[in-house]
């Protein structure tokens, strides 16, 4: 029985990251758009009655929010919310705007995906519980390389290189660039007077 019950929480878990893998869909790296922050700001002026307060704090972060970096066409966003688990209607609201709920294993976030419909890219939403709101780690990691091109560019070709490795498989891409965002993010917390980040479990 022990070994039965192992195998379908494995299956289950396979399943999970099987659709997680469909849903985020290919790593497809291109070039930098100027058009990326203005899509995002018209995008915040569709979700503020969506989301109410939080919509007020959200933010452009990632790579497309870095000028001059290539990137994966999705507009990443982030918005702070107090606690979990997220009003119900809110993923109703979300749905009819379409966004999907995908369940990408975050412990302190719902990740919702609205997928690219051929004119403008995709749309990711992450609502995160940020106490430090709006000294969060990915809004440091922008701005830091923001501020310094040579970093950016360190991390465009690593991004390049795992694009081709992992075309197929956006986790493992993901998961790839783990060990050099966690550096960056504390030269740049250093840089704001932080202490170096102990706690990465999101």
């Amino acid at each position: 029985m022990a070994g039965t019950s192992l195998m379908n929480t494995l299956k289950k878990r396979l399943t999970t990251v099987e659709q997680t893998r469909e849903a985020l869909g290919d790593v497809v790296i291109t070039r930098s758009d100027e058009a990326w922050p203005a899509l995002f700001n018209a995008e915040r002026r569709r979700l503020l009655p969506i989301l109410g307060k939080p919509g007020k704090y959200l933010q452009h972060f990632g790579s497309t929010a870095v000028p001059n970096l290539q990137a994966k066409p999705i507009i990443d966003m982030m918005a702070p919310i107090d606690s979990l688990p997220i009003d119900s209607q809110i993923y109703g609201r979300l749905a009819d705007a379409g966004y999907i709920a995908v369940d990408a294993g975050f412990f302190k976030r719902v990740f919702f995906r609205r997928p690219a419909n051929g004119v403008n890219p995709a749309f990711h939403l992450h609502l995160v519980v940020a106490p430090a709101w709006p000294l969060k780690n990915e809004l440091l990691l922008r701005d830091w390389l923001i501020a310094n091109p040579s970093v950016a560019k360190a991390y465009e070709d690593l991004k390049l290189k795992l694009a081709r490795q992992f075309q197929n498989d956006m986790p493992r891409y993901t998961s790839g660039k783990t060990e050099f965002l966690r550096a960056v993010v504390d030269n740049a917390r250093a840089s704001a007077a932080l202490p170096p980040e102990t706690d990465w479990d999101e």
